[in-house]
């Protein structure tokens, strides 16, 4: 039903949605970061609002009204196909996921897409979706339920694949994306019952501006090259976990940088070089879990926070590691061979209540071991 105050309020929200789609695209010039689903999702929303205005005027001439019908059409399917756009980001978003799992749940959700919208135009021979009477008035038919469950069974499965998933991603990320469904979900219920306002596409452009919001949080605080968290973040966070520490409860970090990472950039180029970058931080990342903490500490250096302070927990992650190591090695078949020295320690507090005097802690155990492996290697070349 067409008011001043509806068109008000979805005018409202295509700005919003613009300015979003504009900042985005401006930040992916400036990054190497891939946001295109979302990107994808907020022009899918865009249009969505305009085929729901479309749909909304209730006197309209002869050469209008075909558009008219059309908008309810595009409406539902546009809101239905957000869904596995909504999942591809996702995917994009999690480490180490299943090949297979990603492959099946994205031809479930497309299947269903496809289904919902054959039956939605089905609606032009039946009028079973929905219709409009003699006087080009909108009417909800009795089969409505059919595309709007569908679109209920999309968002369950893909909140039950997020909770399950939710180990490899970043807790105030997981919550984000948590709510961009929940949002949608809400006015999707709103929307069954109250008849009049796009309750469903005001609730994604609400998780649009709260994921928007945690995205660029993220960006800010990762360093452009590699993605790791930058030094800033890693100076306040080490320090945060000093000041919590007790006797009882404290926390470790690693401290690592590349072997010989020097003659990769003098012979094989500064772009090689980063491409290395990348791909360290790629495995220690698959080697920690999502509330340990990597941080590019300077150069070719990185430190992990980790939040036990079990001493065998740091050597697993240690050998998990290594041996993340030794398969990107086998795999890549680079000219070039990655390797870390590392120095790791369980915080205390004896070793000062600073994040200096840790690191210098940690930094001393690292160059330590680099020298170990510098003389080793010298003795075998004698």
């Amino acid at each position: 039903m067409f008011s001043v105050a509806y068109l008000c309020i979805c005018i409202y929200c295509m700005l919003q949605l613009g300015l979003l789609i504009m900042m985005e695209k401006r930040r992916r010039n400036a990054r190497t970061g891939n946001e295109r689903y979302f990107i994808h999702m907020l022009v899918i929303t865009l249009f969505s609002f305009v085929a729901d205005i479309m749909s909304s005027f209730n006197s309209v001439p002869d050469w209008f009204f075909p558009f008219s019908v059309a908008g309810v059409y595009a409406e539902i399917i546009f809101s239905t196909a957000l869904i596995p756009i909504f999942y591809r980001y996702i995917c994009t978003q999690i480490s180490g996921l299943n090949a297979s799992l990603k492959r099946n749940l994205y031809l479930v959700l497309l299947s269903l897409t496809l289904l919902c919208a054959a039956t939605v135009v089905s609606t032009a021979f039946t009028g079973q979706i929905f219709y409009f009477d003699s006087a080009r008035v909108y009417h909800r038919g009795p089969l409505l339920f059919i595309p709007m469950s569908m679109q209920l069974i999309m968002m369950l499965i893909i909140e039950g694949f997020l909770i399950s998933q939710r180990q490899k991603i970043e807790a105030n990320y997981f919550r984000s994306l948590i709510l961009f469904l929940l949002a949608p979900l809400i006015g999707w219920a709103l929307q069954l019952f109250i008849f009049g306002l796009p309750f469903s596409l005001l609730g994604i452009t609400f998780a649009s501006l709260i994921l928007f919001t945690n995205i660029q949080n993220r960006n800010n605080d990762k360093d452009y090259l590699t993605g790791a968290f930058t030094r800033q973040i890693l100076d306040s966070y080490m320090q945060h976990k000093i000041d919590a520490s007790t006797n009882q409860r404290t926390f470790s970090a690693i401290l690592l940088d590349i072997g010989d990472f020097k003659s990769i950039n003098d012979r094989f180029g500064h772009f090689e070089g980063d491409i290395a970058l990348r791909n360290a931080v790629r495995v220690l990342r698959e080697s920690v879990g999502c509330s340990d903490l990597v941080a590019r500490y300077g150069g070719d250096e990185f430190c992990i926070i980790l939040e036990s302070d079990d001493f065998r927990t740091v050597e697993e992650t240690i050998h998990r590691i290594n041996s993340n190591l030794s398969d990107f090695n086998r795999s890549e078949n680079k000219p070039y061979k990655l390797s870390f020295s590392l120095g790791h320690a369980v915080y205390h507090l004896s070793m000062g209540r600073t994040a200096e005097s840790f690191f210098r802690v940690i930094d001393q155990k690292m160059y330590a071991q680099k020298n170990s492996r510098k003389i080793e290697a010298t003795v075998s070349q004698e």
